[in-house]
């Protein structure tokens, strides 16, 4: 929370295994939500993000067809 609002950042993805984890560990603490929204990816990046929701209670995970 900052200034008593909540923050959600959006992180749209598409193959990211290589990226995901530095993206999500360089959130803020003061960011409430990370919604992130995954593209059909046919690598690990959903595993990854699952992997780092089980650590970071602000993740969310939306993926699409």
């Amino acid at each position: 929370m900052l200034r008593n609002k909540s923050i959600a950042v959006v992180v749209p993805c598409f193959n990211e295994e290589g990226n995901i984890l530095n993206v999500l560990g360089s959130m803020p603490d003061f960011v409430d939500y990370i919604v992130v929204v995954d593209d059909a990816s046919n690598d690990e990046t959903v595993n990854q993000v699952l992997q780092c929701s089980e650590k970071d209670s602000r993740i969310r995970l939306i993926c699409l067809e």
